[in-house]
């Protein structure tokens, strides 16, 4: 599964399935395009900090604003 995949399936376990498929695109913005409140995008950084054993610095996190800087960042994580 790819980080793209995985954070995907995140986001729609954080909207409770109340999101469909074809709205994540990279370009998707968490916020505004998808319906993420802060109580959402504190889910999301703690789910995917526990699926990709990372840990994130919480001002990063809250600058990131579409689909793809949320992947990209997760894989910068990882590289490191």
């Amino acid at each position: 599964m790819t980080t793209n995949e995985k954070v995907c399936e995140l986001i729609i376990k954080v909207k409770q399935g109340k999101l469909s498929q074809d709205k994540l695109k990279p370009e998707a913005d968490l916020r505004n395009d998808l319906g993420m409140d802060s109580l959402d995008m504190s889910e999301l950084l703690v789910l995917a900090e526990e699926a990709f054993n990372i840990s994130v610095d919480i001002e990063k996190a809250q600058q990131v604003k579409t689909l793809a800087e949320m992947v990209a960042g997760i894989d910068q994580y990882r590289a490191v």
